[in-house]
């Protein structure tokens, strides 16, 4: 009986998990981080080649200086400096010559800089005009012939509006990078998202009983076709062994019932020609013991019929309350003979479920509440959690915390039921029920405590 619906509606509800979620944020923090990465390595690249620039130009203008003085002199030096000839023209370039017997050489410059003579321009600040800011720079100071020293440089008042620039270009890239990462991380995430609910849906369909449930594959040969192929082939060999199983099971069944029908109708024969009372006793035993073994057969079918899945889709709309009504008088004339009390407290729980089904399991839980429960029995239906619940809960011995996992087992029979008739597979029949719509089947305590002393309720939740 398929249920993709409600593995639908849970996968919508669980769209981003936090596994999801995380791996959305890596991404979206790798993209942003290989963003910044990018931007600073092109800002480097930048300075570097805008220093690259200064000092190429510092030397071009010293070069410039230098051929002035081995041409002309001082004198033609003097002039070059004082005329801003050539190179020296640029408003950047600041020159200055000192060492002399007069005052210091100043071009663009307010006082002499602080550079150490060497072959190769570095950074400096020096000061260009009187009470003006300080600037950076890049200058070169060499020594002269006739011992005066002469010192080249450039200003870099243009780095401030370079830097504004490329703030501001570093900006809008980070919005833009930021955008995208989001954007890539969010497809990324919904696409991955929606292909692991695909497969989880029809691993939930297959874990239903839907063995016929197969993934597309669109032979793309990454990770998720290959998973979708292995998914399908796992489903076609447990539909391929569900089905021998079945199989099996119809023979053994066929086999078994025959033989048992003959020993019931055999002992009933004998029990009619027998007039000896301890013969008759003896025989009406032996043929309860068939008529048991013949509805424990008959009940393993069944259980293994609805875990296999082999059960048709005969949902239909319908009220617990309205249900469990129904039941409750049917099992009213049986509960007073058994001296139970049997109450109802029933509210309308709306579901989408098999009737007959849901019937036989709370048959079963009603059954089991009267054999083993005490004096007091009752039947509860409501909606909580979006889910129908149909409880059963009586006055009983109830079941020990550590023995109501087992309780629900095949052949199970625990050891204050073993002096009672039947099969263990009540509770069993009703959790694969459970199962079969989406549900599940809970055992707790009653009001008297968790130790199993204060009863047993047994509550069946099947989804709305």
């Amino acid at each position: 009986m398929p249920r993709t619906d409600n593995a639908r509606a849970a996968s919508g509800r669980r769209r981003f998990s936090p596994t999801m979620v995380r791996l959305v944020g890596a991404v979206f923090v790798l993209q942003l981080l290989s963003s910044a990465a990018a931007i600073f390595f092109l800002r480097t690249q930048m300075v570097e080649v805008v220093r690259a620039d200064r000092v190429r130009q510092v030397v071009d203008v010293r070069d410039d200086l230098l051929a002035a003085f081995y041409d002309g002199g001082r004198g033609e030096l003097a002039d070059f400096i004082l005329s801003r000839r050539g190179s020296a023209g640029d408003p950047t370039v600041f020159v200055a010559l000192t060492g002399g017997d007069g005052p210091p050489l100043l071009s663009n410059l307010d006082r002499v800089p602080q550079v150490a003579v060497g072959p190769r321009p570095v950074p400096i600040t020096v000061r260009r005009s009187p009470g003006g800011p300080p600037s950076e720079g890049m200058a070169v100071a060499g020594r002269l012939p006739d011992g005066e020293t002469l010192v080249v440089g450039v200003a870099s008042t243009s780095d401030r509006r370079f830097d504004l620039a490329f703030a501001t270009a570093i900006g809008v890239t980070t919005a833009v990078a930021v955008l995208l990462a989001t954007l890539s991380a969010a497809v990324l995430g919904l696409v991955i998202s929606r292909r692991t609910h695909e497969i989880a849906e029809t691993a939930a369909q297959l874990a239903s009983g839907n063995f016929g449930a197969r993934l597309a594959v669109d032979e793309t040969g990454d990770g998720f076709d290959h998973l979708r192929g292995q998914i399908n082939l796992m489903a076609e060999r447990i539909d391929q062994l569900v089905s021998q199983l079945g199989a099996v099971s119809g023979a053994l069944a066929h086999d078994l019932r025959s033989p048992v029908t003959r020993l019931s109708a055999a002992l009933e024969r004998a029990m009619a020609r027998v007039e000896e009372p301890a013969a008759l006793e003896a025989l009406e035993a032996a043929r309860a013991d068939a008529e048991a073994l013949r509805t424990m057969l008959e009940a393993a079918l069944e259980v293994s019929r609805l875990e296999g899945g082999a059960v048709q889709d005969r949902r239909v709309a319908l009220d617990l309350a309205t249900l469990a009504e129904d039941l409750v008088e049917l099992y009213e004339p049986l509960a007073e003979q058994e001296g139970v009390v049997l109450e109802a407290d029933l509210h309308a729980a709306p579901v989408l479920a098999d009737r007959e089904l849901v019937s036989r399991a709370l048959a079963n839980l009603i059954d089991n509440a009267m054999k083993y429960g005490g004096r007091r029995i009752v039947v509860s239906t409501r909606m909580q959690g979006g889910k129908g619940v149909l409880a059963v809960a009586d006055d009983g011995p109830g079941i020990a915390p550590e023995d109501r996992a087992r309780a629900v087992e095949h052949f199970v029979r625990l050891d204050n039921a073993r002096t009672r008739p039947g099969g263990g597979l009540g509770l069993a029949m009703v959790a694969a029920v459970a199962r079969l719509h989406g549900g599940a089947l809970d055992l707790s305590a009653g009001d008297g405590g968790d130790d199993g002393s204060g009863g047993l309720v047994a509550t069946l939740r099947l989804p709305a």
